[in-house]
């Protein structure tokens, strides 16, 4: 077994604790990982050495005469757009060179390194999606990490459309058990998207952390070897991110502006009929990856919108998140848009779900709570849960299936099956970058239970054992 590995950001962090503990229990599992960044090149080189370490360089465009001709799998112009930051202030010939750059330099290391299975930290942006796409093309078998949201835990999906393994099985009676208990517990009180829990009597592993002012260095370092791709967003974004006293100041400076750009601020201010559209939090990778086009999201506001019956309201409600964030400007021209009604972001959203004709979102948690509830809901975009309520709806088709569910309900049998089949593969592993509150990423009990389920899962799809 050969994994190859793509380290985004500070994932490489974990990455390394994963590999140490695997080499000691499955001395037989070769590794390598392309990094997205110089960042933890030289923690990476001394655990793997230098030939199976790769960084991508959208400024390489060294290349064969074979690698000149190869055709991006996929839609290039697609894959750029999930990019949150990096490429954005380009021009778009010098997008389409470093995007063909960082999938050439991908490909070649690849096809080097001859992996069996292909392990992504996440598909944050362009360089999630050269490596899919390179694994693809290779026929490689992806293996994304995908988040359970309000069930908590990750189950491994073969693709970046949060798509359940082959072998979920809502037969299982394990799984089925845990699924109507967590219904039960659910519509009793509502659980919010769960993040994990730190253990506290577990080790907390090295996060390898370098002084601030080092850090800083650095990364201005960094950024200026890289002239030519040089974005003063992203050395802004560093900074404030290393001074995060100044950035919280600055974000609940927002907040307060915010705020107040509204309609109404009471549940009991909701129209008599209304459609539910929570605002999602982006950029960020759960709208970037599976659906680009509505990074926009003026444009699934819009559609949806054009599509309701003339006696229903579009109530909109900010992320809770995104007040601090998001340019009051948008929120200001949703203020007059017809048809719709802007709802003061700290109303509770889970009382909205229940009082709300359909929630629409394109990829967020809320369609899932709404289906949860079994109230009507439509996802625009892929999410896990995109299936259980009737597909991905296409634009062209949104009229009709607003007109569908209007008035529709949920059978409970229906999502305790799905719920069964999303227990029967969930793993209770805490995923994300280092750095969160108590350290969950990095317990030692955790990054076991990563690698520990990583493998089962990589036996399961192969054939070995489920």
């Amino acid at each position: 077994m050969r994994v190859i590995l793509h380290g985004f950001g500070s994932f490489p962090i974990l990455f390394y604790h994963v590999i140490e503990y695997a080499r000691r229990r499955y001395p037989e599992v070769e590794w390598a990982i392309i990094l997205s960044s110089p960042h933890h090149e030289a923690l990476m080189v001394s655990l793997l050495g230098r030939d199976n370490v790769f960084v991508l360089n959208g400024n390489d465009g060294s290349c064969s005469a074979e690698e000149k001709v190869l055709l991006y799998p996929g839609s290039l112009h697609r894959d750029i757009d999930s990019e949150k930051r990096n490429f954005k202030f380009a021009r778009s010939q010098l997008q389409l060179q470093r995007a063909m750059n960082l999938y050439r330099g991908a490909r070649r290391f690849m096809a080097r390194f001859a992996p069996s299975h292909a392990l992504i930290s996440q598909v944050e942006g362009l360089d999630g999606k050269v490596f899919l796409a390179c694994a693809k093309q290779i026929g490689i078998p992806v293996v994304v990490p995908t988040h359970c949201r309000n069930l908590g835990g990750i189950f491994f999906s073969p693709d970046d459309s949060e798509s359940l393994p082959s072998y979920a099985n809502a037969g299982d009676s394990t799984a089925r058990q845990s699924g109507e208990r967590f219904l039960r517990e659910f519509r009793e009180a509502p659980k919010a998207p769960a993040v994990g829990q730190a253990v506290a009597e577990d080790n907390i592993l090295s996060a390898f952390q370098k002084p601030l002012l080092q850090r800083v260095g650095l990364a201005l370092q960094r950024r200026f070897d890289a002239r030519e791709s040089f974005e003063w967003d992203y050395l802004r974004a560093a900074f404030l991110n290393n001074l995060p006293w100044l950035r919280d100041a600055v974000w609940n400076l927002r907040r307060w502006k915010n705020q107040r750009l509204c309609d109404i601020t009471g549940l009991e201010q909701l129209p008599e009929k209304f459609v539910f559209y929570p605002l999602q939090y982006s950029p960020e990778s759960s709208i970037n990856t599976p659906a680009p086009y509505f990074v926009d999201q003026m444009r699934a506001i819009d559609a949806i919108r054009h599509a309701l019956p003339s006696d229903v309201v579009l109530v909109i409600k900010e992320h809770p998140a995104c007040i601090l964030l998001r340019s009051g400007s948008f929120v200001r021209e949703l203020l007059h848009k017809s048809g719709v009604v802007v709802a003061h972001y700290a109303m509770p959203s889970a009382e909205i779900v229940k009082r709300a004709r359909i929630t629409i979102s394109v990829t967020g948690t809320a369609t899932f709570e709404a289906y949860l509830l079994g109230r009507p809901s439509i996802t625009l975009g892929n999410a896990f849960f995109s299936e259980a309520l009737g597909g991905v709806c296409n634009l062209r088709d949104l009229r009709a299936k607003i007109a569908e569910k209007l008035d529709g309900k949920v059978d409970d049998a229906d999502i305790v099956d799905f719920l069964a089949r999303v227990f029967s593969v969930r793993k209770n592993v805490v995923f994300g970058s280092p750095g969160m509150a108590g350290e969950p990423v990095l317990r030692e009990g955790n990054v076991i239970a990563f690698a520990e389920g990583f493998i089962q899962h990589c036996r399961a799809i192969d054939g070995v054992g489920k």
